[in-house]
């Protein structure tokens, strides 16, 4: 039975690794099977790479701060770990998350389990408190993308374009409504059955490890210098999105207002269930940018280059991060008796 256990559950990261290759691929196939690889090409000869390689570095830099403030979080449970161990741990996280989306948090708290010996359950409850800080700034991020173009969203919505067409039929659609007083007749019918659940039982686990986890905040020594690195991390990655619109001619002139409105609506792909946001970041940016009157072509190439760029940092990176972890394993190993 135990064996049988395993292979089951062996089955299933496979099929979950490959289903979310799929499902990412096939998005990023959607979104460019239409475009000229010509056209594509001629807007890459004309990229100002300098502008992409200052995106690369903002993004490494802003998982270095990451690190830093992961520490904080860490120290009031009566451990130290050094920068280097939770940079690595970081990144190697981020690198996980191209083989499985999601896995990063689990594997960064594995690696510096192994380097420092501080409990996962612990760790992974400051990873939790992390996310929480993370969201909040993110729907801050969101809100002053609407706020500044306050005028703009409503028209958008008022005319039915874009998405606001989509989202009124959805929310009127008769059979929707149906359908969630099903599941919440079903829910009420097999309550019982529902609270004894495994299922039930983990989101209660999970429930109170992000209660845990937010509980950290509050022993955090340095209040403000965490807020400042939680703000500087947001601010990276907001002109790791900006900065680009450098790099090329047709994005030049856009503003900051529509740097945080790309921004903003791109965070959603990386969020989604994919493998880095892959496809999901490139549909929801480039639908971004052709709202603001960039062509499909250039959005597309936007898209493709500035994801491009992120995802070989945190590769390079993160198998660098890796190695030296590998090798630094290996000595420890060789040093017990």
């Amino acid at each position: 039975m135990g064996k049988e256990k395993t292979k089951k559950e062996k089955a299933k990261k496979v099929l979950q690794i490959v289903g979310s290759l799929f499902l990412s691929f096939f998005i990023f196939y959607l979104v460019y099977k239409d475009q000229d690889p010509t056209v594509i090409r001629e807007e890459l000869k004309q990229c100002n790479l300098f502008w992409i390689l200052i995106s690369i570095i903002l993004g490494a830099l802003s998982h270095f701060v990451r690190a830093l403030r992961w520490n904080q979080l860490i120290e009031p449970l009566g451990k130290s770990p050094k920068v280097s161990s939770s940079y690595i741990a970081v990144m190697i996280g981020y690198f996980a998350n191209y083989l499985i989306p999601r896995a990063g948090e689990m594997a960064r708290c594995g690696v510096l389990k192994k380097t420092d010996g501080i409990s996962f359950s612990t760790l992974l409850g400051t990873v939790i408190a992390e996310r929480f800080f993370d969201l909040i700034v993110l729907l801050l991020f969101v809100g002053a993308a609407i706020f500044s173009q306050l005028d703009l969203f409503t028209q958008v919505f008022a005319s039915g374009t874009f998405v606001g067409d989509s989202l009124l039929k959805l929310v009127t659609n008769p059979f929707l409504w149906i359908a969630f007083g099903v599941v919440v007749l079903l829910i009420f019918l097999f309550r019982e059955r529902i609270l004894n659940s495994t299922f039930f039982k983990k989101i209660v686990e999970m429930l109170r490890n992000i209660a845990d986890g937010i509980k950290t905040f509050f022993k955090v020594k340095n209040k403000p210098l965490f807020i400042l690195y939680t703000l500087i991390i947001w601010v990276f990655y907001f002109n790791m999105t900006y900065l680009s619109f450098k790099a090329f001619e047709f994005t030049q002139e856009l503003t900051v207002s529509v740097g945080l409105s790309t921004f903003a609506i791109g965070s959603m792909g990386i969020v989604a269930p994919v493998q880095g946001g892959i496809g999901a970041w490139h549909f929801l940016t480039s639908e971004c940018l052709k709202f603001y009157g960039i062509e499909e072509g250039q959005a597309l190439t936007f898209a493709f280059v500035v994801h491009l760029a992120q995802t070989l940092m945190i590769l390079v990176i993160g198998a660098i991060c890796f190695l030296s972890f590998s090798i630094l394993q290996n000595k420890n190993k060789k040093r017990e008796p």
